[in-house]
């Protein structure tokens, strides 16, 4: 299994232990989470206390966490819609992506995704995340068979 898809793993069962919300915040005083705290918890097994208070000090967090940003990016190709990009530089805004398809209504349905549709999404980029990582296995070489002595 590989570190991104552990994360992922482990950012679902936050998940659902924790409960999911689409707040202001990154987490609510609750103890829920957004679809970006529950990877940083996937990551970390910790949840900041500017996650509830501080958007500026949590993104910071979040952004130099090599494991998070790695399991962000697998659930951003995952999300199949483009990446919206930040006004001042043109960089790709990957937690941004993520937050607003948790709060944005589904062309689908009219509705937010439910905690089962976040979940979901989670566990199908870290099945993603598996695939890209397992080492293709060369053909097995062919092997003649020796002839009995005569």
């Amino acid at each position: 299994m590989s570190e991104t898809a552990r994360t992922l793993r482990a950012a679902a069962h936050a998940a659902i232990h924790h409960g999911l919300q689409a707040g202001p915040h990154f987490a609510d005083t609750d103890g829920r989470l957004d679809i970006v705290a529950a990877i940083f918890v996937g990551a970390t097994g910790k949840t900041p206390h500017a996650f509830t208070t501080d958007n500026s000090t949590a993104s910071l967090l979040i952004e130099t966490n090599e494991p998070t940003m790695a399991a962000i990016y697998a659930v951003s190709d995952a999300i199949g819609t483009d990446v919206p990009t930040d006004s001042e530089t043109g960089a790709p805004c990957h937690i941004e992506h993520l937050a607003y398809w948790q709060a944005d209504k589904q062309h689908t349905t009219g509705q937010p995704p439910t905690d089962a549709e976040v979940v979901d999404l989670l566990l199908r980029a870290a099945n993603a995340a598996d695939t890209k990582a397992a080492p293709e296995r060369p053909a097995p070489a062919f092997v003649p068979r020796q002839r009995a002595a005569a």
